[in-house]
């Protein structure tokens, strides 16, 4: 254990010159990005739970033979009754430097993953009386993330843009759309977000019509359409949420979703059979603990 942690450590220290000297290079052309990433981490990298050996410890376990661990486009396709198959899943909330931090960790030892973006978070933008300014120089880490290998995706979070925002929701996803499609990042599929106004209402998937139960929602005395479109209508093959598995471990909120915690993760992991379908959210905002 000991000599893998210190090949891990040795390994994140490459990393981490590697994206040094990548922001200084880029540093001169982007100084938008360099104030986010300074914004963003003096705000967020604090708020990490996991150490990042723990992360090298669930990759090490999913490195076995038994598994075979795609990201979700690829994940819904593939069906094998001899191997586990996992969909590993990032939800970027609101540290997208530290999901950029993780695919590379990914990519070095031979993992891809899906990682959704989220429009409505910090880093991507704000709203106001014009509609949504977009934060400059982020289409860097956008590029460089796909450049991982990863799959990049939407995280729906289209309620708080029609109800907090009074933006039209599906003009507002085309837009998004085509932004992606200006980066030449394709988009494949889309991760419901679950937002404080989709608690007080609905899940945010409902606004499409696939996943709508009724034909609106009503917040504040005000009611809001439902169900006015399909995902096939903005190209969508999936929407995380809704593809076949039947074990589903995540840490969301900066814990994971079984009593004994991480050990328990890696319990369910040892005790999956070959048939098994396992999707796995690990949030790149609670990773990266540097305190002891």
């Amino acid at each position: 254990m000991r000599i893998r942690f210190i090949r891990f450590c040795t390994l994140l220290c490459v990393i981490t010159l590697f994206s040094f000297c990548e922001d200084e290079k880029y540093e001169k052309d982007l100084p938008s990005y360099s104030a986010m990433e300074k914004t963003i981490r003096e705000k967020n990298d604090s708020r990490a739970q996991f150490y990042w050996d723990q992360y090298f410890e669930l990759l090490t376990k999913l490195s076995e033979d038994k598994f075979i661990v795609l990201p979700l486009n690829e994940m819904r396709k593939t069906f094998n009754e001899s191997k586990v198959v996992v969909g590993l899943r990032h939800d970027v909330d609101f540290n997208p430097f530290k999901a950029l931090e993780m695919a590379n960790i990914e990519k070095s030892l031979g993992f891809h993953a899906t990682y959704f973006l989220l429009a409505t978070s910090e880093y991507a933008g704000s709203f106001n009386n014009s509609g949504f300014t977009r934060a400059q120089g982020m289409e860097y880490l956008y590029k460089e993330l796909h450049k991982t290998g990863a799959e990049i995706g939407i995280h729906n979070d289209l309620l708080a843009v029609m109800i907090l925002y009074n933006i039209d929701p599906f003009w507002f996803n085309r837009e998004e759309l085509s932004f992606y499609r200006s980066l030449k990042i394709p988009i494949y599929g889309t991760a419901s977000h679950g937002s404080e106004i989709a608690k007080e209402t609905v899940t945010n998937y409902q606004i499409f019509s696939d996943f709508a139960k009724k034909d609106s929602v009503t917040y504040k005395d005000k009611k809001y359409p439902l169900g006015l479109h399909s995902l096939k209508e903005f190209r969508f093959l999936y929407e995380a949420y809704f593809i076949k598995f039947n074990i589903y471990l995540s840490d969301s909120g900066g814990k994971w979703n079984d009593p004994e915690g991480m050990a328990g993760i890696m319990k369910k992991l040892k005790s999956s059979v070959p048939g098994d379908r396992i999707q796995i959210l690990v949030h790149p905002d609670w990773w990266g603990k540097t305190n002891q």
